[in-house]
């Protein structure tokens, strides 16, 4: 089963060397020995930044076609550098390097190369992960998430686009899902994301919090769909019936998974109920701090 193939792979990885902290605005810069948290992960840069991370004796990372050195600066554009943790000559993990869009390139109007990011009301983020094409969609940020996953639903037709996914976030989810498969709840190979990143802009235009953290990719709106794959949330509680009662019972699953998790970040969980345009949801944030709502 994939999910296992990466959660065994994972644990191999904890065996051979020491957690990092996140990089980044989520924990700070660090020269803890690095580890990536899943054997397929994603770390985020600015360009022309170093890289903050100290490699354990043995391994190396090859970031494209260089041997990473305490020396090495991310490259002046933003572009997307797979890299590669080896040991002995052995592959640990598979690591996509996200050199982002500096926030400074925003223009007063809020736009950046023709995408609208509008105003950040506070706090506004370093930077952004680029996509150039499509076929950007399809990087991976960890084993059962991909980058494409949290796009703003804005300017379906424009490239580049810009995102933000917080590292907290994939944490939770991927916990969550991890559980509810070893409990055989479901087999899905990931949740479906009916809401990731919202740019400012985009936030607004639909109403949503002024401080909402879906602004700084820190949130995901999700179900489980699964059996049937019908774009709508399981019947995950057997009723016969998709509605809230289902959502409530995603919230309830995650809310007791996540106080016995300790290991993983802080952040809240929201449960809504269906109407007109979508069917039932779940909201889970990174937020730092316990919050939640909707039950």
């Amino acid at each position: 089963m994939t999910l296992m193939k990466g959660i065994v792979a994972a644990a191999l990885v904890a065996v051979a060397t020491p957690v990092l902290a996140e990089s980044g605005t989520e924990a700070g810069a660090t020269t803890e020995n690095y580890k990536p948290r899943f054997d397929v992960w994603y770390e985020t840069v600015l360009p022309g930044e170093r890289l903050p991370i100290s490699l354990p004796a043995g391994h190396e990372l090859v970031i494209g076609n260089d041997v990473w050195s305490p020396s090495w600066r991310a490259p002046s554009e933003a572009t997307t550098l797979p890299a590669t943790l080896r040991k002995g000559g052995q592959d640990v993990a598979k690591v996509n390097i996200f050199v982002m869009e500096p926030i400074s390139n925003v223009d007063a109007k809020g736009w950046l190369n023709g995408y609208r990011i509008g105003k950040y009301p506070k706090n506004p983020p370093e930077g952004f992960i680029r996509l150039d094409g499509p076929e950007d969609r399809q990087h991976d940020l960890s084993p059962h998430f991909k980058l494409g996953q949290f796009l703003c639903k804005q300017q379906p037709d424009h490239w580049p686009k810009y995102v933000i996914v917080s590292q907290n976030n994939v944490r939770r989810l991927e916990a969550l899902l991890q559980s509810l498969n070893e409990d055989r709840t479901t087999d899905a190979d990931t949740f479906f994301v009916m809401s990731g990143f919202r740019t400012p802009f985009y936030n607004s235009a639909i109403g949503s919090a002024k401080f909402s953290r879906h602004m700084y990719g820190d949130a995901a709106d999700i179900y489980v769909d699964y059996k049937p794959r019908n774009g709508n949330m399981d019947d995950l509680n057997k009723d016969g019936k998709i509605n809230k009662a289902d959502a409530n019972w995603l919230y309830d699953y995650a809310q007791k998974l996540y106080r016995r998790r300790t290991d993983l970040p802080k952040g809240g969980i929201g449960s809504y109920k269906a109407n007109a345009v979508h069917g039932p949801f779940v909201h889970v944030d990174g937020r730092g701090r316990e919050a939640r709502w909707g039950r």
